[in-house]
């Protein structure tokens, strides 16, 4: 690394934290703005409060760090572009790749460090500051709510439970199924239509259940079950369930096996799993795009340079929700979905380079 790297590393980092400090302030304000009514009516107190807005700057970072990286691309490079220090180094035979290989090698190393501050510190922060939201603001208590839907549990070791709706005030299930396993292999299957707490035991209803003997299915029919040994309550039922950016990336792929194993429909998990990789290559894939753009001497100013910027983080993050959604239902895969918006964004960028005069 030469004097030059260090100048242009020095210069990109500080824009970069300036832009992270100013997204950061921007968003804990307009959430104040937004919800401070909410914390003055449930009369949170200030200690919640600014735990809240503590545990919420990991993931304001987390989203934002893409934009901050851009923006100060076009910041350092821009400038150095304006005042002809790019020119300067062009005819002392510098080429343009050179120049950009300091940032490059950066923006790839923030993308790995952001790939693991979004699996060991984003899902904790985030189930703590949802926690602060639920419990202590909103004043929920721990088995909150009152309904939920697609519930998946193991209340034994070969035995596991979905259930597409219940009722927490009726303690109603309903498409209720219990599937016994010897080891990985479905060895029986009952379906009941709703299921019923009643007196300290779970009470099946237009029950349809199948025992699976070699190539021979057994099927009978009942009218009512009553189920015993079922080793949940229904307030069991109303605890939640951890969102994908509550969860870490081993979390989220343990969660889609067990789902994967009662033969619950997991596309929309393993697009969430696959953009916990994807999202923290955003931040190389931006420079990669970013920095040919940035580079090219122009007579606008500053403004014009932070339009460009959000004009591109918009419509990469347009193509980034778009792969999402596609990949949730269906018409991509999974994980092509999550990957579109970096496979679009890395052609382009890698094009924009090689026809940038170097």
């Amino acid at each position: 690394m030469n004097v030059l790297d260090k100048y242009v590393l020095r210069r990109f980092i500080i824009n970069l934290l300036i832009s992270i400090g100013a997204f950061v302030i921007i968003f804990l304000v307009v959430d104040l703005i937004e919800n401070i009514d909410k914390f003055i009516d449930r009369d949170a107190e200030v200690s919640t409060v600014f735990y809240y807005y503590i545990y919420y700057i990991p993931y304001i970072i987390n989203l934002t760090l893409p934009i901050s990286m851009l923006l100060s691309c076009l910041f350092t490079l821009g400038s150095m572009s304006q005042h002809n220090e790019i020119v300067a180094q062009k005819s002392a035979g510098i080429s343009l790749y050179r120049i950009f290989t300091p940032l490059f090698i950066l923006a790839f190393l923030i993308s790995i460090g952001a790939g693991l501050f979004s699996e060991f510190v984003v899902p904790w922060t985030n189930q703590e500051r949802l926690d602060l939201y639920r419990y202590e603001i909103k004043k929920h208590p721990k088995n909150q709510g009152s309904k939920r839907n697609n519930i998946y549990l193991q209340d034994i070791a070969n035995r596991k439970i979905s259930i597409a709706f219940f009722n927490g005030k009726t303690n109603e299930a309903k498409k209720v199924s219990l599937q016994y396993f010897d080891g990985r292999q479905l060895v029986k299957r009952t379906d009941a239509q709703t299921m019923r707490w009643y007196e300290n035991s779970w009470v099946l209803h237009d029950v349809i259940e199948r025992v699976f003997e070699d190539t021979v299915v057994t099927t009978s029919k009942y009218d009512q079950l009553i189920q015993t040994d079922l080793k949940f309550k229904p307030e069991n039922l109303l605890e939640l369930q951890k969102k994908p950016e509550e969860m870490s990336y081993f979390e989220l792929q343990t969660f889609i096996k067990e789902m994967t194993t009662i033969g619950a429909e997991v596309r929309k998990w393993i697009v969430e799993l696959y953009l916990k990789i994807s999202y923290p290559f955003a931040n190389f894939i931006i420079i990669l795009f970013g920095a040919p753009i940035a580079a090219r001497k122009r007579r606008s100013g500053t403004a014009v340079g932070i339009g460009i910027s959000l004009l591109i983080c918009f419509v990469y993050f347009l193509f980034i929700r778009m792969g999402q959604v596609m990949g949730h239902q269906g018409t991509l895969e999974p994980w092509l979905g999550a990957w579109l918006g970096n496979i679009i964004f890395g052609t382009a960028g890698l094009y924009t380079l090689i026809t940038s005069r170097k």
